[in-house]
């Protein structure tokens, strides 16, 4: 076989001993202390990772980091237990006592003892509460509970975290709320202890942690028998160097249990990763490898004379038990701070847990570092209790941060390798595992394979610099480092304005619980053309957000400018001081009103005299510390290390403050404030507006805006003027405020706009003395969606190429039709590889979660993978399929197989029909849209396609509004009535069909009207004559085509479809309603009402003798003016 030499085992540090941490010798009974701040011996620590169990161990916090020995010369891991951390409630009093009984308010005015009384009296001994400690503090409260002042007296009650956690929505007679009630131990201690993210602390009077009962498998383990002996040390060293291990692993399903099984393993691990540096290279210093075999196969006979051979370190495991039992000791020994890998949360620790405790492991718990027995429930939503069984060791899944960070068709593990490390990787599939024992080379192979799967996970990491980039998120946000990596950026958010209104003295809002957990995996380049296939029934906005102009369609060939806002939400927040202590919000009987009218309530703009708000002074500090690190980065002779530090800060400040404005409208946030959020899309609306009417003030054509940018186009062919006219219009609007700021986005040399959120354009990328380049731009178009197949998605870029491109418009057609020939040709003698045909869906849900799994084929195809063992997809995986002919007449949609089932199935040939008129027809005809001599017929007729089924749509264009008047009045009466049924009447005498369009026949001197005689020249009989039988017979056409109308049959836009169904769905989209066959277009009327107007007025008109004298008088008197 073809195997490649293996070369990865060569590259092993033959002196790895002294690396490992594993090594060094602790005297159990000291603890490595050191001088603090206030020169008392201290335990000195990084931390990176905190744990806490709300429920078998409340108010207790687990902090996991490194500790420095100076004896051995290196960090070690240590885990401090922080203990007695107490819950805070605050009770706010009323004005005036309430009888609970009756609700009604009584005369005693209530006081700070009263309140303390009837907590003391009736609520302790309710709730079990022994022991509180209790005093009278102020505070603010600026959140969306109506009716709590903004500034009050309250009583801060603290108690045991033993006792049982108050109600939330807990009410007495002398007090109307209680804040505070499912505060989290670790939240309080962070918040009290003022800690932001990992950084170094100290432990004032460590107590020791009895060696004989251990509470984690950390090196070092000290406690801090109360929260406020944690501190934050003041002056800022470097983070110490992590030990980073990434792995990857090879299952297979068992035929009979159909679970997966583990069967190879390869971790590579770097023990001095830097946290602040750029990643060392190679980013591995060691690896292990181990392999065991399904039960159905054994071992070549020479593979331990092959790994000898070869001088690979691979460890043989005769059994699954003794493989994981293996990585579980390696695990413990290498003590890794951060394990790295490739969809961990979905897949990889889920399958080791399980097979950890079906195999009966011991000790399962040294994945994490803390000890435990009970293995936490698995496979909920979210990886939860994986990420709790990992406690203390930070996961970083690269699909995760890859997600985040750049744009991909898909997280696969192959094409983040493409498209980051810009190699190929290899697939070994599930069902090709049992071969690779065939022999030792291939086995070799397989291990190779896992051993470089591991190799790129690493990289992959290091490319994204994921590690630091998480550091600086946290440190800027003050959340926990692991939770950072699991992405989620509304708990980054929620943390920042904990920190910033804790310091304040506000009182926060607590956590609210939702009953049906929020769907977080939504693609967000699905825009609704899409969504109103799977998601029909979509919820109504909560409020209004960005604003979109109308475009003015078509393609532009002269300079087009486009202006945009910089960073526009967070800059109208700090414009306008919008704070959730600024703006007033409406009392709680408005608000119910409002809601009652369904009423858009925007509250009022602050008063510019208040000082400024918190979340704009947040913004403002993450504004102000990104342009301070801007300026470093300018800096002559900067070193590389410090240059690349500075870059990640600045893109972590940047995502933060960009992302603040999304906490305020996110309605499972903690400061979800619909006002706020309403307020500022409110006034982006409103300005993009204004910018707009002033550009058009100065005699300018703005084309189309959204949100926060302006195309405008410049009608001029020199560059120069064009930056003078953009820098212009820049320094007028810019005028206008203090702090938002328009600028120059780019400039497009010309333009395809298609209609909203959607245009190709050739922006413009001056290389000085006036000369430029240009690249091409897409947006929106399907071409860069990733559920067109690649073939249609290249055919659609060649198209817009030409189109942009400066020849002449016949060659440019010319072009388009020789290109579309070829391919058609090509598609039909299947000379295009089959990968080209592959389309890309993202699963929004579970696909067993999806109501019609069989009409959507991503989610049918993704039920078979499901089926088959291997890896499962789940909510947010994109899954690839091809549409195959099967031989079946089922439609389309059902027709979907995975790339690999038509490779091993004899009877699936490619749909070429489909891909031809379903996928690149439908892109290339809305690319041509604007272009005059180009129709969806003509592409049709070159694709080989039947062009009969393919009509020119022309309801595109015309606004609906005025198709229901009889089209816009500038048409002729010929033209209005052009696709009338003629009025037919046979002449009673001869039995000649007579046509009639018009009151009269004939032009010019000739002219009669059109019943005087019978179109038989031979007949003299006039068929005025026979007024009744015609009188009759009009009746009955209009009778019919009412009865047309009414019958109500409606007929699929999608010219292949052409479905025709009487029955209305219940499945709407914008624009009408989703055709059931293909759920691709809306189904419309066969037989409109506008046409049913039309064909009433025809009548009118073929026998209204005053309009048509009126007519034919102005007609010769115009000739005769002549």
């Amino acid at each position: 076989s073809s195997l490649p030499g293996l070369s990865c085992w060569d590259r092993i540090d033959e002196d790895e001993a002294d690396l490992v941490a594993a090594e060094v010798q602790l005297d159990p009974n000291l603890l490595p202390l050191v001088n603090g701040e206030s020169d008392d011996q201290v335990f000195r620590f990084y931390w990176l990772d905190a744990y806490e169990d709300q429920f078998s161990q409340p108010g207790v916090v687990f902090l996991f980091g490194k500790v420095w020995i100076e004896s051995a010369n290196t960090y070690v891991s240590c885990c401090v237990t922080v203990k007695n951390i107490e819950r805070t409630v605050y009770l706010l009093p009323r004005e005036t006592e309430i009888d609970l009984s009756t609700g009604k308010e009584t005369e005693t005015p209530v006081t700070i003892m009263s309140v303390f009384k009837e907590f003391n009296d009736t609520i302790s001994p309710k709730y079990k509460i022994m022991k509180f400690k209790s005093k009278k503090v102020e505070k603010y409260y600026a959140f969306e509970i109506p009716d709590v002042p903004a500034k009050s007296e309250y009583l801060e009650v603290k108690y045991s975290a033993e006792c049982p956690r108050l109600p939330q929505d807990l009410k007495g007679q002398t007090f109307s709320h209680v804040f505070g009630t499912n505060t989290s131990s670790l939240e309080l201690l962070l918040m009290n202890q003022k800690i932001k993210g990992p950084c170094w602390l100290e432990i004032k009077n460590p107590r020791m942690v009895p060696s004989n009962q251990p509470v984690s498998w950390c090196k070092v383990e000290a406690v801090a028998m109360k929260p406020g002996l944690v501190n934050v040390v003041k002056e800022l060293s470097p983070p110490p160097p992590l030990v980073v291990m990434s792995f990857s692993m090879k299952t297979i399903q068992n035929p009979k249990t159909h679970q997966n099984e583990v069967v190879a393993l390869a971790a590579l691990v770097h023990q001095k990763f830097p946290l602040d540096k750029a990643p060392p290279q190679p980013p591995f210093q060691t690896h292990f490898c181990a392999v065991s075999k399904p039960s159905d196969c054994i071992f070549p006979y020479d593979f331990k004379e092959a790994i000898r051979k070869k001088n690979a370190k691979i460890e043989i495991a005769a059994t699954e038990r003794t493989l994981l039992g293996f990585f579980l000791a390696k695990i413990h020994k290498i003590d890794p701070d951060v394990v790295v890998g490739h969809n961990i949360y979905g897949f990889d620790l889920e399958v080791l847990l399980q097979r950890i405790n079906l195999c009966k492991v011991p000790h399962w718990s040294k994945i994490g570092r803390l000890r435990r027995s009970n293995m936490p429930k698995l496979g909920g939503r979210g990886g939860f209790a994986e990420r709790n069984a990992a406690c203390g060791r930070m996961i970083c899944d690269v699909e995760i941060s890859a997600k985040e960070l750049i744009r991909c068709k898909s997280y696969h593990l192959s094409e983040l390798v493409h498209q980051i490390l810009k190699t190929e990787k290899v697939t070994i599939l599930p069902e090709e595992i049992p071969n690779m024992y065939s022999d030792s080379p291939r086995l070799l192979f397989m291990l190779e394979n896992t051993w470089t799967d591991a190799k790129f996970i690493l990289q992959i990491m290091c490319e994204l610099n994921v590690l630091p980039l998480a550091l600086q998120i946290t440190n800027i946000s003050g959340n926990v480092m692991s939770r950072t990596m699991m992405g989620g950026r509304s708990e980054r958010n929620e943390f920042l304005l904990l920190h910033a209104f804790h310091e304040k003295d506000y009182i926060v809002p607590d956590k609210q619980v939702f009953k049906k957990p929020p769907q977080k995996l939504v693609d967000e380049d699905e825009d609704f053309e899409d969504q109103n296939k799977s998601k029909i029934g979509k919820k109504k906005a909560a409020y209004a957000g960005g604003l979109v102009l109308e475009p003015k369609v078509g393609f532009y060939d002269k300079f087009i400018l486009l202006l945009d806002f910089n960073s526009l939400y967070p800059s109208i927040i700090q414009e306008f001081n919008i704070c959730f202590t600024t703006v007033q919000r409406l009392s709680s009987e408005v608000q119910k009103r409002a809601e009652v009218e369904e009423e858009e309530e925007i509250p009022e703009l602050p008063d510019p005299s208040l000082e400024m708000g918190i979340l704009p002074k947040e913004i403002r500090k993450l504004v102000e510390r990104r342009c301070q690190v801007k300026q470093l980065m300018k800096q002559p002779d900067l070193n590389p290390d410090l240059y690349l530090q500075y870059d990640i800060r600045q893109k972590a400040l940047k995502l933060t403050a960009n992302s603040m404005y999304g906490c305020l409208g996110f309605s499972y946030s903690r400061f979800y404030a619909k006002p706020l959020a309403a307020l500022v899309t409110h006034k982006g609306r409103e300005i993009l507006m204004h910018t707009k009417e002033m550009v058009q003030k100065m005699n300018l054509e703005v084309i189309y805006g959204d949100t926060d940018s302006i195309m405008i186009n410049t009608n001029s062919t020199s560059l120069d003027e064009v930056f003078k006219l953009g820098n212009k219009i820049k320094n007028e609007v810019n005028k206008l405020y203090k702090l938002l700021e328009i600028d120059i986005d780019g400039i497009f040399k010309s333009l395809l706009l298609l209609k909203k959120k959607k245009y190709a354009a050739l922006s413009v990328e001056p290389t000085g003395d006036g000369k430029y380049v240009t690249k091409q731009e897409l947006k929106g178009l399907d071409i860069v969606r990733r559920d067109w197949c690649d073939l249609a998605k290249q055919t659609g870029n060649y198209v817009i190429g030409q189109i942009l491109s400066d020849q002449p418009r016949d060659i440019i057609v010319e072009n388009i039709q020789r290109r579309l020939m070829e391919i058609g040709e090509n598609v039909v003698s299947g000379q295009i590889p089959a990968s080209q045909f592959e389309i890309n869906k993202a699963l929004t849900k579970d696909p067993q979660d999806y109501p019609d799994k069989k009409a959507l084929p991503h989610v049918h195809v993704a039920m078979w993978i499901n089926s088959h063992g291997g890896r499962k997809v789940k909510a947010g995986d994109t899954v690839s399929y091809i549409i195959c002919q099967d031989g079946s007449d089922l439609s389309a949609s059902q027709r979907a197989y995975a790339p690999e089932q038509l490779k091993k199935q004899e009877n699936l040939k490619i749909d070429y029909q489909y891909y031809l008129s379903q996928q690149i027809h439908p892109v290339v005809a809305r690319i041509c849209m604007p272009i005059e001599g180009i129709d969806s017929v003509l592409i049709a007729t070159w694709l080989g396609l039947d062009p009969s089924q393919f009509r020119v749509h022309h309801h595109y264009h015309k606004d609906e509004n005025d198709a229901l008047v009889g089209g816009p009045a500038q048409l002729t009466d010929e033209e209005k009535h052009r696709d009338c049924e003629r009025f037919k009447f046979c002449c009673l005498k001869c039995g000649t069909e007579n046509i009639y369009d018009n009151v009269f026949d004939g032009s010019g001197r000739f002219i009669e009207p059109s019943l005087q005689r019978c179109s038989k020249t031979e007949c003299e009989e006039p068929p005025f004559s026979y007024v009744v039988q015609m009188n009759n017979k009009l009746l009955l056409d209009i009778r019919r085509h009412i009865r047309k109308y009414y019958s109500g049959w409606l007929i699929c836009e999608e010219p292949t479809c052409q479905n025709r169904t009487r029955r209305l769905p219940l499945s709407f989209s914008r624009s009408g309603p989703v055709c059931q066959a293909c759920r691709k277009a809306v189904l419309r009327p066969e037989y409109s009402d506008k046409a049913l107007y039309t064909q009433l007025c025809f009548y009118r008109y073929i026998f209204d003798v005053d309009y048509a004298m009126d007519k034919v008088v102005t007609e010769e008197e115009r000739g005769t003016c002549k």
